[in-house]
C-alpha cells in the first residue's frame, strides 16, 4: 500500500488546506475509520498541513487492534499529534477524553459483505453511527461520510446527480443494504442535530482514486492500475459504457477538512468529481499513463458486446454548490491521479 511519498499539492490546493487548518487549530478531533482509504488520506493531508503551518490539531483514532497490518500502514504515514486508542467502540465505549469535533468514516465499502450478508452491512452502518454519537453531546461539528448510493439509480437522462436533496427517497428496490444503512445513519445524524447533540455535516462520497485505494477488490480504477503494474491485460467486466467520475484522495480529504471548518449545514455536500468518463475511457487513460511511466501499454479486453437496448449505469455527481460553499476545486486531473498512484505503487 502506498505512502503518499510522491505527493505534492498545487499551490491553490495547499493554500486551501492550510486555510482550513487555521480554523481547526487547537481542536481535538475524533476520526473513526482512520485506517481505511478515507482515514489514511485525512492523516496524510493533516501531516502536510501541520508541516507547512503553525496550526496544530490532535486526531484521536480508535482501532480494534493496533498490530493489524492496515493499522500499521496508517501509523507509518507519520502524521503528528495522533492518539491511537485500542478498543472496540462498536460494543464498548473507550474513554477518549474531551472531543471538539468528529469525523465518522468507519463504515465498510465492501461489495462482498453487501452481497453475502446484507443484514450485517445494514447493522454495521446503523450501529456505528449510534456508537459514535455517544462521543457527541455538546453541539460538536460532526462529519458523516455518507454515500451517493442513497440516491438510488441515476436516471439515463441525468448526466450528473443534482445537489440540494437532503432526504432523497428513491424506490426501495434501488437501495441495497449499504445504501439503506447510509440513508438510516444520515437520518439518525440529523435527528441528533435537531436535539442539539451535534452539528451534522453530511458528506455524500462518490468514487475516488489514488494511493491507499485497494487494487484487488471491486474498485475498477484500482484493478486497472494493478493490471498495468502486473503487465497484465486490463479486463473490463461489462461493455465499457458505464460512467463514473474519480476525485483524487488528497482532493477528497481537503474537501472534508474544509467541510469540518465550514461547520453545520442542512444541505449535504457532494464529495466527488464532475468529470464523467466511461469505464472504457478510464481503462484507456490507465493504459496511456502506464505506457509513459512503465513503458508498457496493456491490452484492454472488454467482456461484453454493446447492446444498445441495455441501459448505461451512471454514478456521477454535480458538485458546483459544494465547491462554492467550501471554496475548493478539483485540483488533480484523472491522468495525474493515475500517474501518482502508479509512481507510488512502483516504489
Amino acid at each position: 500500500m502506498g505512502t503518499g511519498s510522491n505527493l505534492s499539492l498545487t499551490a491553490p490546493h495547499l493554500q486551501r488546506l492550510l486555510a482550513a487548518f487555521e480554523q481547526l487549530d487547537g481542536s481535538r478531533i475524533l476520526l473513526t475509520g482512520g485506517t481505511g482509504f478515507v482515514g489514511k488520506w485525512m492523516l496524510q493531508t493533516a501531516q502536510i498541513a501541520q508541516e507547512n503551518s503553525a496550526a496544530k490539531i490532535e486526531i484521536v483514532v480508535p482501532t480494534r487492534r493496533l498490530t493489524a497490518d492496515h493499522v500499521q500502514t496508517a501509523i507509518a504515514i507519520g502524521c503528528p499529534n495522533v492518539s491511537w486508542v485500542e478498543g472496540d467502540f462498536m460494543n464498548n465505549q473507550p474513554d477518549l477524553g474531551h472531543i471538539d469535533m468528529i469525523i465518522h468514516a468507519a463504515t465498510p465499502a465492501s461489495a462482498r459483505l453487501n452481497a453475502e450478508n446484507p443484514a450485517e452491512m445494514l447493522r454495521i452502518n446503523v450501529e456505528a453511527m449510534q456508537s459514535v454519537l455517544r462521543y457527541a453531546g455538546n453541539k460538536q461539528p460532526f462529519i458523516f461520510t455518507s454515500s451517493g448510493a442513497v440516491y438510488g439509480t441515476q436516471p439515463q437522462s441525468v448526466s450528473h446527480i443534482a445537489e440540494g436533496n437532503a432526504e432523497p427517497n428513491p424506490p426501495s428496490e434501488q437501495l441495497n443494504a449499504y445504501a439503506q444503512g447510509k440513508q438510516i445513519a444520515e437520518r439518525i445524524c440529523r435527528e441528533a442535530g435537531s436535539s442539539g447533540q451535534c452539528f451534522p455535516i453530511v458528506a455524500r462520497l462518490f468514487a475516488f482514486g489514488g494511493e491507499y485505494l485497494p487494487r484487488d477488490t471491486h474498485f475498477a480504477i484500482g484493478n486497472f492500475i494493478q493490471n498495468a503494474l502486473g503487465r497484465q491485460p486490463i479486463a473490463i467486466q461489462g461493455d465499457g459504457r458505464a460512467r463514473r467520475s474519480y476525485l483524487y484522495g488528497a482532493d477528497m480529504a481537503t474537501w472534508l477538512w474544509s467541510a469540518l471548518a465550514h461547520g453545520g449545514t442542512e444541505i449535504p455536500f457532494h464529495i466527488g468529481s464532475e468529470h464523467s468518463v466511461s469505464i472504457l475511457e478510464l481503462a484507456q487513460a490507465v493504459a496511456t499513463v502506464s505506457g509513459e511511466l512503465l513503458n508498457h501499454i496493456p491490452e484492454i479486453n472488454v467482456a461484453k458486446e454493446i447492446d444498445l437496448s441495455e441501459s448505461v449505469h451512471q454514478y456521477v455527481p454535480a458538485n458546483s454548490e459544494t465547491r462554492k460553499s467550501l471554496q475548493v476545486s478539483e485540483w488533480t486531473s484523472l491522468e495525474r491521479m493515475i500517474q501518482l498512484t502508479l509512481m507510488d505503487a512502483s516504489q
